[in-house]
C-alpha cells in the first residue's frame, strides 16, 4: 500500500531529517512510527501526503509515485488526525466531519448519513453531538471528532500524528482502547506517530523505530522487545522490557493459544467479557475484581473463546521468567 524507496529529506542548511529510508507498509496494517524528538518520524509521515516533499528517493501509494499526483487531490484521499485536533471553531461537529466529503462533492443526504455513522462509530450520539460547536466539547470528545473527521470520506490511508498525546492518561488509554476496537471495523492502512514506546507497542502491528533520521529496526512489537537489532534499540527499551513484554502479548495474541475456542459463546456479548485488545495485566485485574475463574473473550461483537484465570497466570509467569522481570 505504501512504499518508501531510499527516501531522504534534507532541509535547508544541510539538515538531514530522514536518511535513506526503505520501508513497506501493507494494506490494512497499522505502523507505529516511534522515536524521540528529531528522529524523523513526523517528517516521514508528512511526506506521505506531501505536506513535506522528499529530497530524493520515491514514495509509492498503491503503486503510484506521490510526486506524480496533485498534492491537494492526494491529501483529500487520506485521513489526517493530529495531537491538537485542529477542529474549525466556527463549524459544528457535523460540518467539521463533513469537510472532505463536501469538498469531494458528496450530496447532502450522503454526507449526513456519513456523519451519523461516524459519530456512532466513535461512541458519540449523533442526535446529541452533531450540532454542537467544538467549544462545547471536552478534550476527549474533540479528539473523537478529530478521528471521525479523518475517516470522513472513507479514505484507505489514515495518518495520525500523536493523536492522543495532549490528553490526560485516563482519557488517553480509553481512546487508545476504543481505537483498537475501531480498527477491526474500519480496516484502514494507518501510520501512527508517537514518542511513547508503550503506545507504539500497544497500537502498532509493526513498529518503525527511528533515530536521527535513520531506521533502526522495523519489526512486530514482540520482535522488537525480544530481539533488539542493535545497541540503540536495546537502550531505547531501557528497563521496561518486562512491562513491554506484557503489552506485546495482548489477550488477542494469546487467545488462540490458550483459550477454550469451542465456538459456543453467548448469543449476545455478556456484561462481563475481555476485549481482545486488553493487556494481560488488564485481563488479570478483571479476573481479580470479578472473582471469576473463566471469562469470555470478544473482538468487538465476535466471540473468540473463553480464557481461564489459571491459563492467563501461566502465560504471565512464563513472560516473567523469560525477561527476568522478577529480578
Amino acid at each position: 500500500m505504501i512504499s518508501f524507496e531510499n527516501v531522504t529529506k534534507t532541509y535547508p542548511g544541510e539538515v538531514d531529517a530522514v536518511i535513506d529510508l526503505t520501508l513497506e507498509v501493507a494494506e490494512g496494517e497499522t505502523i507505529s512510527l516511534l522515536g524521540t524528538s528529531g528522529s524523523g518520524k513526523t517528517t516521514t509521515m508528512k511526506m506521505v501526503n506531501r505536506l513535506v516533499d522528499p529530497t530524493c528517493g520515491r514514495i509509492l501509494v498503491a503503486g503510484v509515485d506521490i510526486m506524480e499526483q496533485d498534492p491537494t487531490v492526494l491529501r483529500r484521499s487520506m485521513g489526517y488526525a493530529i495531537q491538537h485536533i485542529g477542529l474549525f471553531p466556527h463549524m459544528s461537529v457535523a460540518e467539521n466531519i463533513g469537510v472532505v466529503p463536501n469538498l469531494l462533492g458528496w450530496d447532502r443526504k450522503r454526507v449526513d448519513e456519513r456523519v451519523d455513522t461516524l459519530l456512532s462509530m466513535v461512541g458519540l450520539e449523533p442526535g446529541e453531538f452533531r450540532d454542537r460547536m467544538p467549544s462545547q466539547l471536552s478534550g476527549g470528545q474533540r479528539q473523537r471528532i478529530g478521528v471521525a473527521r479523518a475517516l470522513g470520506a472513507d479514505p484507505p490511508i489514515i495518518l495520525m500524528d500523536e493523536p492522543f498525546g495532549a490528553l490526560d492518561p485516563i482519557t488517553r488509554e480509553e481512546l487508545q482502547n476504543e481505537f483498537l476496537e475501531l480498527e477491526t471495523e474500519i480496516r484502514k492502512t494507518i501510520l501512527f506517530v508517537t514518542h511513547d514506546v508503550f503506545e507504539a507497542v500497544k497500537m502498532g502491528d509493526r513498529i518503525a523505530l527511528m533515530d536521527e533520521g535513520r531506521l533502526q529496526q522495523f519489526a512486530t512489537p514482540r520482535e522488537l522487545v525480544e530481539n533488539p537489532a542493535n545497541e540503540f534499540v536495546d537502550q531505547f527499551l531501557g528497563q521496561h522490557r518486562f512491562q513491554l513484554s506484557l503489552l506485546t502479548r495482548t489477550v488477542r495474541t494469546i487467545v488462540d493459544e490458550v483459550a477454550d475456542t469451542d465456538g459456543q459463546g453467548p448469543s449476545q456479548r455478556p456484561e462481563v467479557f475481555i476485549p481482545g485488545h486488553s493487556s494481560l495485566v488488564a485481563a488479570l485485574d478483571l479476573f481479580k475484581t470479578t472473582g471469576r475463574e473463566t471469562i469470555p473473550v470478544y473482538l468487538r461483537d465476535k466471540y473468540r473463546g473463553t480464557l481461564s484465570k489459571s491459563d492467563l497466570i501461566k502465560v504471565i509467569s512464563q513472560i516473567l521468567g523469560d525477561t527476568g522481570g522478577g529480578q
